[in-house]
């Protein structure tokens, strides 16, 4: 029987380690170590005692594994068997304060605080479960017992005072915290409760009183008067919060937040000169955290590109020269920079930014999408394809990083994996046409350079059923129709529609005008591809297009000569050379 106790106390014991583990108490300096006496229980027959140290394990057991109706079975179990047993009452009112069943949770709590009014386990446990029930003024009564029980323990104290102010009972609150005030000397959170039960009542005399009187425990606290400067700015004291501010800075002149309080202060005041200066101070402290600098640099770049106004340019630019330079590893500073080399139509030094802030942050998807539109925009299509496949790796579920690997590798003539990467790309497409237009097109380009031609119909046909009014959708589709000599009743009929919607785009002038030349139509193609030449610059393209017209009307010096102009602007190719030296198209 005796060694069953033993393991009976230790299942008890361990169980209780796991279940306080992590509500250690604070207790002042000098306190002893508060003991968990043992809990009062009946007397077990030999097989009940081994019965119910087997049960209680198997409830810790389970409650470490998250398993909360199991450990429930197994303690209600122990329950049964021991009805006066309080670690068993307690382990239970603590699962159900878990589970959100507090009445459940104050019959168990009751119980283990009534069989050791000294366990403060036990009594916070039943605190905890009034107060899930609302029932304050019951958790008050608690509370109040605990701190007659524990006078030295200042955490119980703090508690009460907690729940004093929840039902407004400000003063008892109030004299609670004088208390340890005594006790323990001015401390800066004690303070801060103080004032807040002070500002409740609108007590802002007395709450101003305490906080100066914590400025006065140590004269050169900075954080302290700040404390102070803050009050007064929510209470909209600014000319004391300035006389604070300037306090400040005597102590410590780059002190970052003080330095961005003047500033906002000074253009309160109209003077948005000299708020700006002390802006710049801020942004020069290292010590001011980087993604507040980020914000306020971030937003003047917004305001520099709405508004134009050089002024604000100027100024965000010095301080995202500043924010950089104070920081040159930092994502959100070489992102800014980038920014304003964008806003100076400076893409390849931008570039060079926002692959550090790329490299630097490597979750911020934000920037690594920034740095392949510029790469594409750039032209930088080696860049964008290592680029893009590094983000595909970093962010599997975007698809933009599978569009513009596609781009590239279309730039790059390596066409069926531009394919792969569209058609992957296009299964993270929800929801967003323009998107999916962009993705079909460009697999239409893919298809069609790759000679999957019957694929690249396909894809144009599925754009267009997204939008069948897209110009550069109809051109193309139509023009690689009139290349292959396919469908040229169709293509004739989108190039025409091209036109209607885009007058005077010599590209589309020209499509149309080479569809009916696939047709015979010479007279009228001449028409079209002449308008097409006369807008400038010149096209080698349009330049063999209207001598392949001339030539079908039989005026074959003018053909040579345009076939010649062509091969000025281009360099030429083999089937153009060829026109040129037989003085003939050969089919």
């Amino acid at each position: 029987m005796i060694i069953l106790k033993l393991l009976r106390s230790l299942s008890i014991f361990v169980c209780l380690v796991y279940l306080v583990s992590c509500k250690t108490a604070k207790l002042a300096s000098g306190d002893k170590k508060i003991e968990t006496n043992k809990p009062t229980s009946s007397a077990l027959s030999e097989a009940a005692e081994l019965q119910f140290g087997r049960a209680f394990i198997d409830g810790c057991t389970a409650r470490q594994k998250n398993d909360v109706d199991a450990a429930i079975k197994f303690f209600t179990e122990c329950k049964q068997i021991d009805p006066k047993s309080a670690p068993v009452a307690y382990a239970l009112a603590k699962i159900y304060l878990e589970k959100n069943s507090p009445l459940l949770a104050i019959e168990q709590a009751k119980f283990c605080a009534a069989s050791d009014l000294k366990n403060e386990y036990y009594q916070k446990i039943l605190i905890d479960a009034y107060n899930a029930n609302k029932q304050f003024q019951q958790a008050i009564k608690v509370a109040e017992l605990l701190v007659k029980n524990f006078p030295n323990v200042i955490e119980f104290k703090e508690d009460l005072a907690i729940q004093y102010a929840g039902v407004n009972e400000f003063n008892k609150a109030f004299n609670l915290y004088n208390e340890i005030e005594k006790i323990y000397g001015f401390n800066e959170q004690i303070t801060n409760n103080k004032v807040k039960l002070l500002r409740n009542q609108n007590k802002f005399s007395e709450a101003e009183a305490e906080l100066i009187k914590l400025t006065e425990t140590d004269k050169l606290n900075t954080d302290y008067l700040a404390i102070l400067a803050e009050f007064y700015e929510e209470a909209e004291k600014r000319d004391k919060a300035k006389l604070i501010y300037d306090r400040i800075l005597e102590i410590n002149p780059s002190h970052p937040t003080v330095n961005l309080a003047l500033s906002d202060y000074y253009n309160l005041q109209q003077s948005p000169q000299k708020g700006f200066e002390f802006l710049k101070k801020a942004f020069q402290n290292p010590d001011l955290d980087p993604s507040v600098k980020a914000n306020i640099a971030f937003n003047y770049y917004i305001r520099s590109e709405k508004s134009g106004n050089p002024e604000t340019i100027k100024q965000g630019k010095e301080l995202a020269n500043i924010f950089i330079t104070v920081h040159p590893k930092n994502s959100d500073a070489n992102g800014v920079f980038a920014d304003y080399l964008m806003l100076d139509n400076k893409p390849k030094e931008a570039a060079k930014f926002y692959y550090q802030a790329a490299a630097s942050e490597k979750s911020n998807y934000k920037v690594w999408e920034q740095l392949m539109y510029v790469y594409n925009d750039i032209s930088n299509f080696d860049s964008l394809k290592s680029v893009s496949l590094k983000a595909i790796e970093l962010f599997p579920n975007q698809p933009n990083p599978y569009f513009f690997n596609g781009i590239s590798n279309i730039k790059l003539k390596k066409y069926d994996q531009a394919i792969t990467a569209l058609k992957d790309g296009l299964e993270f497409v929800i929801d967003n046409k323009v998107q999916m237009l962009s993705f079909y097109y460009n697999l239409a380009e893919a298809y069609n350079y790759s000679n999957d031609y019957t694929n690249s119909d396909k894809a144009f046909e599925d754009a267009l059923k997204i939008d069948s009014d897209n110009t550069l959708v109809l051109n193309n589709y139509a023009y690689y129709l009139s290349v292959r000599k396919s469908k040229l009743d169709i293509a004739e009929k989108m190039a025409k529609r091209s036109n209607e919607l885009q007058p005077n785009n010599r590209n589309y002038m020209d499509t149309y005008g080479w569809i009916l030349f696939q047709q015979k139509k010479y007279v009228e193609a001449e028409v079209w591809i002449a308008n097409a030449l006369k807008i400038p610059p010149p096209n080698a393209n349009i330049l063999e297009h209207y001598g392949d017209v001339m030539f079908k009307l039989n005026k074959t010096s003018d053909a040579l000569k345009y076939w010649q102009e062509a091969k000025k602007l281009s360099g030429g190719n083999d089937k153009l050379n060829l026109k040129i030296s037989s003085k003939e198209i050969i089919d």
